[in-house]
């Protein structure tokens, strides 16, 4: 299912990047200039788009991308229980991240502050918005759903569409309040509407901080929710919160077995709070901690631009050879296997670190 509005943005990677990207193939410019038909008219570098890596990576795997992925893509919830702790930028950059390295995203928004939504060059206060709760609502009273007006094509050819928010999203848990089985609406959703979820390699969500009837449902629905916290008390100690959220839906449904994965973020060496709480969470959560810690990077922090001015896209996006934004392309690998995140059913085998 090919949207069919124009893509806000169409990033593209030159050859020293795409290497990077490939995963252990050693592929020259030349193999690349063949694969993806690319040649260079007045001699200016190559730039490689997402959809040019995944074809790249199609024909190295020899991927058959016209027979159907009839396996729900894995679904990463990103979530916390307070605000701050960068949850929203890590949501951007990882599924910017994912395109990037060749697999098709779709990004939900599940925060009615739509930090998400902006990141991603969407503005919620300008536009006329379909978010998750109205698809919901529209699959679950067995009207049409019209996922179509809900997407945004944040990059050409389905590598990253959006499913964005707004403040209208709070009083999606006003009509979630009546409904039989209503933990469980959004994983019905899903499994009853293949044909569009399935296109995709991965779902990643931002869930709101709070805990809400909609915060619930998007947690029910996926294996690991993805926790970022700040190193801070604060988030040390919402941990907690998260964990007794987890510990009811398990009690709830225990086929469901949810777990988490913790990402470390805002870690700066000189100060002393940081190498204190990532201390307390690596000794507390040893075998949930992923292994990849998110610097205190000022990169970062400009990318927060976007809340007086317009988006250009996730930090990963502008400035891919940064600190910040090799830790982020490399935390997006470990997920790969974390999650168990294919490229059209093919699994590239990524040897995650010891943790």
């Amino acid at each position: 299912m090919e949207t069919t509005l124009q893509a806000i943005r169409a990033p593209k990677y030159k050859t020293k990047i795409v290497s990077d990207l490939l995963i252990g193939n050693h592929v020259s410019a030349y193999q690349l200039k063949k694969i993806t038909g690319k040649e260079s008219i007045d001699g200016s570098k190559i730039g490689y788009s997402p959809t040019d890596i995944r074809r790249i990576k199609v024909a190295l795997y020899g991927i058959d991308e016209n027979q159907k992925n009839k396996n729900r893509p894995p679904i990463i919830n990103v979530r916390m229980a307070k605000g701050g702790t960068g949850k929203s930028l890590i949501s951007a950059n990882i599924s910017s991240a994912f395109a990037m390295l060749g697999y098709k995203v779709l990004a939900i928004d599940g925060d009615p502050q739509a930090s998400l939504t902006n990141i991603l060059g969407v503005d919620s206060s300008a536009e006329d918005i379909v978010h998750i709760g109205h698809l919901m609502e529209q699959f679950d009273t067995k009207n049409t759903v019209s996922i179509k007006d809900a997407l945004r094509p944040i990059y050409p050819g389905n590598m990253l569409d959006l499913i964005p928010a707004d403040i209208t999203m709070t009083q999606t848990d006003n009509w979630l309040i009546s409904r039989l089985g209503r933990d469980l609406i959004f994983d019905r959703f899903v499994i009853n509407t293949p044909d569009f979820f399935n296109q995709y390699d991965v779902i990643v969500i931002d869930s709101a901080p709070g805990t809400t009837l909609l915060s619930y449902n998007l947690m029910a629905a996926c294996k690991t929710i993805l926790a970022v916290a700040w190193l801070d008390r604060e988030s040390v100690k919402a941990m907690n919160l998260l964990f007794s959220n987890i510990i009811e839906i398990n009690r709830a449904y225990p086929d469901k077995k949810l777990d988490v994965e913790i990402v470390a973020n805002g870690y700066h060496p000189s100060y002393r709070h940081c190498k204190e709480a990532l201390s307390i969470l690596a000794e507390t959560y040893k075998d949930l901690m992923n292994e990849n810690v998110i610097p205190h990077y000022s990169g970062f922090v400009r990318q927060q631009s976007f809340l007086t001015e317009e988006s250009k896209g996730p930090l990963i996006e502008q400035e891919p050879n940064s600190v910040g934004g090799r830790v982020i392309l490399e935390l997006a690998k470990s997920l790969l296997t974390r999650y168990g995140i294919t490229l059209s059913g093919f699994d590239e085998n990524i040897k995650p670190n010891i943790r």
